[in-house]
This record gives C-alpha cells, structure tokens and sequence, in this order.
C-alpha cells in the first residue's frame, strides 16, 4: 500500500481533538491509503476505524479497497447523493471529493479534515437557528429546493437514500427546545426525518415512529424517537453516536464511532441487499451481499459474544414481527471499541408490508425465503441454522418477542402522539403485528421440531 504521505492528495482525521489518521487517496490510480497517527495508536482510548482497519495494519497492508469502502459507505444515497454532486460541481464516483465535502460530520466519530489545519475549538459565529415555521415552508418547497441543501450547503453527510437533516437541539423540542443547523466544532444531536409525502408510502413518520416505540416498549434497544409537527409531522431521532456533556465553557458534544454492518463486513455500500445483483431472473442466485448469515458473523469480532448474538436474534426476529422487508446492511451498526465491537440501538425500524405500492421481496433471507409468506418453519429452521443460533434459544426468544408484542402493539396504537386518520393507520399496524406474534410462535414451535437442526 502506498504511504499516505506519497499520495498527491490527503486528509487528516479527528477525533476528540486529536489528529487520529491521514487518509490519502491517488485518483489516476484510485488507490486509497491510511496511516495512523502513533500518538494516538499508543493510547488506552484508542480504536480502529473498522475491524478491517486495525490500529495496526498487516505486514501485507490493508485489504485492496478497504479504505475506499470505509468511506464510501459513510456518504448519503439516491437524490441526496446526487444532490451533493451537483452542490459540489463533483462526480457521484469521486468519493474522495465527496467526503472532503462532507466529511466534517459524519456518522461515528471522526471529522475529515484539511492537512495541516486543525479543525476550529469554538464556534466562530452564533449557531443557526431553525424556526418551526421556516422547517415547515422549506418541507414544502421540497421538489423545489432540496431539504438537505441550507444556506447554500448540502447539510446531510450521513448514509440513507431518505430525506433526513442534521441538527444541534439545546433541550427537548417538547420543553421548548430550539433547533439549529451545526457547523465545527459544534455537532448535531438529532436526525429530522419528514414524512416524504408520497402517496406511495403514507404516515410513513407515523410508521417508524410506532416500530420503534413498540420496541421500547418491549424493552429492546432503539434509538429514541418523538414526533414533531411543523404542523408536518417529523420524525426526531437522537443520535446514538452523540453524547452531550456540560462543561464549563457549555454543552459539549462528544462523537462516539458507529460502523454499520457494510463496514463491519468490509463490503461495500451496494452490497447491503443479500441479492447484490437484485432479482432478476439470470442474477437472483447471487447472493454476496449482507446476509442474516454475515451480520451474525461479526459477532466473532465483538467484545460479548454471546450478548450481541442474542441482539442480533432478537433484531431478526423483530423486523419479522412487524413487517420490514428493508432490513439490509447498512440498517444495523456497532459501537467500535479498541477490544472490538458492541452493538448499538437499533433504527429505521418500518413495516413496508403496509405499503402495497413498494416491492416487498426481503433484503435478507429467512433461509431462501426472500417473502415473509414464504417463510416457513424449515426456512426459520435453515435461519437459525446458518446463523449458528441454538434450536431452544430460537423458540423461546421468538416466544417471547411474539408475547410482548401481542401485549404492547395494542396499547402503542392508542398514545397521543398519533392524531386524526392516523390512528386508523396504527390500528392496521397493531393488527398486522398481532397476526404476525401468532405466526412467529407456530413457526418457531415447528422449526425446532425439525431434525437435522443443530443446536
């Protein structure tokens, strides 16, 4: 691998206020590089950025590529992406002019920034604010002028393909909390994700808000979530890689590094659908991409094994219950450690079944079943055993799961947060998610029967 320091082009990485890596990147060769820096490789706090990118790398260097896809995997998709290109006047291939347009807030803990400069220690102006007003006009002048663009700059550095703005929130919007858009070294500590508005995919904020507040409720990790209404309803996500601490200069918040299950794998962003090549009738054999089979799998690299297999079941067997057939890769990250891997609170928790308009084939298998119908008690059975998950443990999470949910799916319908024809929509998901307790527990019953099972 050729050093960072022959690269003709680089940046440095931050991390709490310490230069943590150079990046450097050749674009005629598009060859990547990464170099520690040894002060920080030789503290106690230190961690890697992945587990492909250990503090020390191999006397071979790192994978061919495993830069690239580290940092490709941290830029928006779909429109947004295309929405940053354009900003930019750069290509959507150029990922390193990308993240150095967008790297100074990204998931997880790091900043990108300019070689030789540090990035600034105090805000050199006052924060912007956003109204509640002003939100709700630039929501509808969408089509018009893109959401994630902001005084002139894109204001989404972080992946996904949905709407979602990044902000700085100094207290609970519900104890009158304001909101503002975030520039260094000041970071945001909640996600806006607004209801797209598409006729396709209505109460599409109700719906995730439910999915996730259900899971609360049955005591599962997940990132906490409120509606918001501008009078548009809007979702709010607290960041789980965000922890406000009050010093004496003020609130201070500290970046905590996530990976999401691509980078854990070291695969790249198009490889988050197991079927990475997609459905069509000559490619649907090839499934290289993120399976149920290779997220379980990086439970070898987390400090708890056992811990994070039994989240990682109970997350599977969650998006079952309520009907997410985009559960994909990059839907599932880790808390990155110096001793290895931690999952983190889950997110993006949606029942798509409800949207007839929306192809429902499953970003990942239960088995070879690439249709929630088509899951059945040997596809749960071929599930657990691919995942190396033990036959008693199977049945008696998916025993429980399908307990709680028939307990709190009902009550979840009824909260106030959900007004007018919205709450014949929670109705529809309360009865979807009682339906599918029941069928998770006969499924479960009958996989375990199965022989062949191992344990």
């Amino acid at each position: 691998m050729t050093p960072a320091t022959t690269s003709p082009h680089s940046l440095t990485l931050w991390a709490d206020g310490q230069a943590v890596a150079t990046l450097g990147y050749e674009p005629l060769k598009d060859q990547w590089s990464l170099d520690y820096d040894h002060d920080w490789a030789r503290t106690l706090e230190a961690f890697p950025l992945s587990p492909a990118l250990p503090l020390q790398p191999p006397a071979g260097g790192y994978a061919a590529g495993a830069v690239k896809r580290f940092v490709e995997n941290l830029l928006p998709e779909g429109r947004a992406l295309d929405i940053t290109a354009t900003t930019y006047r750069v290509s959507k291939s150029n990922i390193f002019a990308l993240i150095n347009a967008l790297g100074s807030e990204t998931t997880g803990a790091f900043r990108f920034w300019r070689p030789g400069e540090a990035p600034p220690s105090i805000v050199a102006m006052p924060a912007r604010e956003v109204t509640r007003d002003e939100l709700n006009q630039r929501l509808g002048e969408r089509d018009a002028i893109p959401l994630a663009v902001w005084d002139g700059k894109v204001r989404m550095s972080i992946a996904g393909v949905q709407d979602k703005l990044m902000v700085y929130l100094d207290r609970p919007l519900d104890e009158g909390g304001r909101m503002f858009l975030v520039e260094p070294p000041l970071a945001s500590t909640h996600i806006l994700k607004p209801d797209p508005g598409r006729t396709a995919t209505p109460h599409l904020v109700v719906n995730e808000h439910y999915c996730m507040s259900l899971a609360g409720r049955m005591g599962l990790p997940v990132a906490d979530v409120g509606i918001y209404r501008t009078p548009r309803p809007v979702l709010v996500v607290s960041r789980f890689d965000r922890v406000v601490r009050d010093e004496a200069t003020g609130p201070v918040v500290k970046r905590l590094h996530i990976i999401d299950a691509c980078q854990a794998a070291d695969l790249p962003a198009t490889y988050k659908y197991e079927r990475n090549f997609g459905s069509g009738e000559h490619v649907r054999h090839i499934r290289e991409g993120v399976s149920f089979a290779v997220v379980f799998d990086r439970v070898a690299q987390t400090v708890n094994k056992a811990a994070a297999r039994l989240t990682l079941l109970r997350w599977a067997l969650f998006q079952f219950l309520i009907g997410n057939s985009d559960a994909h890769g990059k839907n599932f990250s880790f808390f990155v450690r110096r001793q290895g891997l931690e999952p983190a609170p889950w997110y993006d928790l949606v029942s798509v079944v409800q949207y007839p308009a929306i192809d429902h084939e499953l970003a990942m298998a239960y088995g070879d079943a690439f249709s929630l119908n088509d899951v059945n008690a040997f596809e749960l059975a071929a599930f657990a055993m691919r995942c190396n998950i033990d036959r008693r443990l199977l049945k008696r999470e998916a025993t429980r799961l399908a307990k709680l949910a028939t307990e709190h799916a009902p009550p979840q319908a009824l909260v106030d947060d959900y007004v007018d024809e919205e709450r014949a929509f929670t109705g529809q998901l309360r009865d979807f998610i009682v339906g599918q307790a029941s069928r998770l527990t006969s499924l479960a019953d009958a996989a375990v029967a199965l022989c062949g099972l191992r344990r």
